[in-house]
């Protein structure tokens, strides 16, 4: 029985050993982590938003680049979720063809915003502050340009839900903040 309990000890003491390793047991930060999270967060305008964001997805260390490129990941998920919508919504033959064009303006846009979120992560990569910045400003503009289409739209609501086209832009503020962090 001894033997037995001893084998049971080893295989739990073995499994546990190796879910440390692979960094399987805990994945939240340290709180030295939580508060570089923290500084770097309070330079965006949505400073609640770039920490509930960054914090679950923190793998490593955190510094701004990171951060970035965690609050940037975020942006592109919600830009293709939004942009699923609209395709849906635009093939609908129950969509009216005057909002099927707003919706297409809206459509075209946000592809551009996922080309250019892409963009400015091989930019993170080639440490090109400079085409990063160009690529953000890129996307924010172009949110701005679908609410355009909208409100020159009478009578057209958007086929989002409110509340994610406003985090996509805090979301697309944030990145262009924290790249000025960048060097």
């Amino acid at each position: 029985m001894e033997l037995i309990n001893s084998r049971v000890f080893l295989l739990v003491l073995l499994v546990l050993l190796i879910s440390i390793s692979s960094g399987q047991v805990s994945s939240r930060p340290t709180p030295q982590a939580d508060a570089a999270v923290e500084k770097i967060c309070a330079k965006t305008a949505n400073s609640a938003l770039c920490s509930s964001t960054v914090l679950p997805n923190l793998r490593v260390n955190a510094d701004p680049t990171t951060v970035l490129q965690i609050e940037m990941k975020a942006c592109l998920d919600l830009t293709k979720e939004a942009l699923g919508q609209l395709k849906k919504t635009a093939s609908n033959p129950s969509t009216s063809p005057a909002d099927v064009s707003s919706i297409e303006v809206c459509q075209e846009v946000y592809e551009s915003a996922v080309d250019d979120i892409n963009g400015a992560s091989e930019a993170i990569a080639a440490r090109d502050v400079g085409t990063l910045q160009t690529r953000l400003s890129g996307v924010i503009t172009y949110f701005g340009t679908c609410d355009d289409a909208v409100a020159e739209s009478p009578g057209f609501k958007l086929p989002l839900k409110e509340e994610d086209v406003v985090t996509l832009h805090k979301l697309a503020s944030n990145c262009m903040a924290i790249s000025t962090l960048l060097k």
